[in-house]
């Protein structure tokens, strides 16, 4: 950094007096971020209980308005949406919108209203490296996550950043004076990259005080949308116990059935769940936008993501369904009842009548799906207990699971179904083998967030072996995280214990890949090379041997790429012109990959 830092490091107390004492060293702020709450990283003083408003965008005020009717894109390219607004997430929602920077580092951010900048911050994890722009006509803001660093017009910034982070430790977040980075709309504020959480991205935000908005209504998007939500699955549970999971019917673009066009057959409370998700420009699986249910054209629940308050947010069992819900690929199962009811109680209605309902989903372009359903009004044989049970196990006692008490909800079961013939659906892949009988989970009004404990009766695990499950939305088996003997849970699907015999892969990325970094952004003086690593099974276990020219030589794992980073000073250029390079990994199984062999041409 030398002279200018040095210069920069004089004015520093003068221009931001007590600015250090608001450096927060990992605490709980600066690991917020996109895998934890997203309150508490921009709005820490919210009291326990707020009034929540019922829809934060319906008093926006003329000056708010005005910014989000002029409001700039956020970079310097107009790109695909790779991720949506409030999109179901493990432990969070997602309270932006991401756009896909191909994979590569180093694209310009810019500001979308006029402003400055009202903090920055940078963790390890979530958010990475990160600005807040404060709008110098309205209470809006902005936030940009995920970013290289700080290097738009403003120099000094990104030299304010390295000193905050030699300071921390490299964890911070603080909040500047507000005369200090002023910024005209579409001024080039940062460069985007790959901090924190994910590979390299735009994470864009809105917030207002007591919330966030979805940018994608507001946003200057010139791609059209013309993709109807697609509806895939319907889920139903009744008061009574009556448990479907119906897949749905295609018949025209927005238009979907119940297989057949059945007729449902349901009594008392009815508690109904639609997995379904949006293809929008990018052709990605994203979030839904709206989705209702109703009766004669009157609202029996409904659900926008046009924005969310901080508390909303934070209770997102309440909007989807955390073990149906799936991320590989995105599908995402809505909860179309209200927290403590049912999305109707048919004791409303004569025993034998025909209740007409319609489920309706949009996105953000106004593109609309429907579902009609009909259903027959049967007598209730018996109420469940109200009690919310934590532990279920198989009639043949085999399986137990035991879910988080304090983020248990319904008052369901766990139902197991042996599966007596393996499904082409279920068929493992070369190099796995099953050491037990297949059991398939799924609940009846019971959910969970977090990790549930499953322990197999009998099971003997040897080095090879582990618990896996089967995702009917990504159709892959992956491994259980583990602790001792017991398997942590999270997802619904087929569960078995599998010896892993398949070995990992080392290979070349995709083209679209090879560089982390645009043309002319590239690191100084190091030249990199990327290289894919894959595994059936158990997955790879680190500590990758790679050879250069027969000697051992350092690499970097990307957990979020998948991929061993591999960097050469540019001086073995004046050396050599080529150079061997070899690479064997291995999996947590043990299972070794063949040796991968690279010709490097500086």
């Amino acid at each position: 950094m030398g002279k200018n830092f040095l210069e920069l490091f004089q004015q520093i107390p003068l221009r931001f007096g007590l600015l250090f004492l608001l450096v927060f060293l990992a605490g709980e702020e600066a690991k917020a971020g996109e895998t934890g709450s997203k309150v508490s990283a921009v709005s820490p003083n919210l009291k326990t209980n707020p009034t929540v408003q019922k829809n934060i965008w319906d008093d926006l005020t003329p000056e708010v308005l005005a910014d989000l009717g002029n409001l700039g894109f956020p970079m310097e390219m107009e790109t695909p949406i790779s991720g949506s607004y409030a999109e179901y997430r493990v432990h969070h929602l997602h309270m932006g919108c991401d756009f896909k920077t191909f994979h590569t580092n180093g694209i310009a951010a810019i500001s979308p209203f006029q402003g400055y900048v009202e903090s920055i911050g940078q963790s390890t994890k979530g958010y990475g490296s990160n600005i807040i722009l404060k709008s110098s006509g309205s209470n809006l803001k902005a936030k940009f996550a995920h970013l290289l660093d700080f290097k738009g017009v403003r120099k000094d910034l990104d030299l304010l950043r390295e000193a905050l982070a030699l300071l921390s430790g490299g964890e911070f977040q603080v909040k500047l004076s507000p005369g200090s980075y002023l910024l005209p709309k579409g001024e080039n504020i940062a460069r985007l990259g790959e901090s924190g959480t994910g590979v390299s991205h735009l994470h864009f935000e809105l917030h207002l005080p007591n919330g966030t908005l979805n940018p994608l209504p507001y946003l200057p998007l010139r791609g059209k949308d013309r993709y109807s939500p697609e509806l895939l699955l319907l889920y139903v549970d009744t008061e009574d116990g009556v448990q479907a999971r119906l897949t749905l019917e295609k018949k025209g673009e927005g238009k979907f059935s119940l297989p057949g066009n059945q007729k449902l057959n349901l009594a008392g409370g009815v508690r109904f769940r639609l997995g379904a998700y949006d293809l929008m420009t990018s052709r990605n699986k994203n979030n839904l936008f709206f989705a209702g249910i109703y009766k004669d054209e009157a609202p029996l629940y409904e659900r926008s993501f046009r924005g969310m308050t901080y508390e909303e947010a934070r209770i997102h069992h309440d909007i989807f369904d955390s073990n149906r819900s799936s991320l590989n690929p995105p599908v995402y199962v809505y909860n179309l009842f209200p927290a403590k009811g049912p999305s109707i109680d048919l004791r409303n209605f004569e025993t034998g009548s025909t209740v007409k309902l319609i489920l309706k989903a949009s996105d953000h372009a106004g593109n609309h799906s429907i579902l009609p359903l009909e259903i027959e009004v049967g007598s209730v044989n018996s109420k469940k207990t109200s009690i919310t049970k934590t532990e279920f196990t198989s009639t043949d006692g085999v399986l137990k699971i035991k879910t988080p008490a304090k983020t248990t909800y319904g008052q369901g079961s766990l139902i197991f179904k042996k599966i007596e013939k393996l499904e082409e659906d279920l068929k493992l892949p070369e190099g796995l083998k099953s050491k037990t009988s297949i059991y398939e989970l799924e609940s009846s009004d019971l959910s969970w967030v977090g990790e549930a404990e499953l322990t197999w009766r009998g099971a003997a695990l040897g080095k090879k072996d582990g618990i896996y499950i089967y995702d009917k939305a990504s159709k892959k088996w992956s491994a259980l995280k583990q602790k001792g003997s017991v398997g942590l849970l999270t997802k619904l699907g087929a569960l078995a214990i599998l010896t892993d015999d398949a070995k990992p892969a080392v290979n070349y990325p995709y083209l679209i890949t090879r560089h982390r970094r645009i043309k002319g952004q590239e690191e100084e003086g190091v030249e990199e090379r990327l290289y894919s690593v894959s595994d059936t099974g158990s997955g790879y276990a680190g500590g990758a041997e790679v050879l250069l020219e027969g000697e051992v030589y350092p690499s970097e794992f990307d957990a979020d790429r998948k991929m061993l980073i591999v960097k050469f000073p540019k001086t073995f250029a004046a050396w050599k012109k080529y150079m061997l390079l070899q690479i064997r990994i291995k999996d947590r199984a043990g299972n070794s990959s063949d040796w991968f062999t690279d010709l490097v041409r500086f």
